[in-house]
């Protein structure tokens, strides 16, 4: 089993602390507005990835393989 692993039914901020390559990966990915203060610490404790995609109009296939080629086994993704 692959050590690194994105839940996409975990909050992201439980990610982004567990991975310190998370937050850099996400705003190549969009995800701009994870940079802003306080914005992880929180909508980021409530939204996961399955919503923040969602929310942010971003792709989630284009995230799912973002996340494989930099070496992640992606999860609980298809909701």
């Amino acid at each position: 089993m692959n050590s690194k692993v994105i839940d996409f039914n975990l909050p992201i901020k439980q990610i982004a602390d567990n991975d310190p390559n998370f937050v850099p990966l996400m705003v190549e990915l969009g995800f701009t507005k994870i940079q802003i203060p306080g914005m992880l610490e929180s909508v980021g404790r409530i939204v996961n990835l399955n919503k923040g995609c969602r929310a942010m109009g971003i792709d989630k296939q284009k995230v799912i393989a973002s996340f494989i080629s930099h070496g992640y086994e992606v999860i609980n993704y298809d909701n």
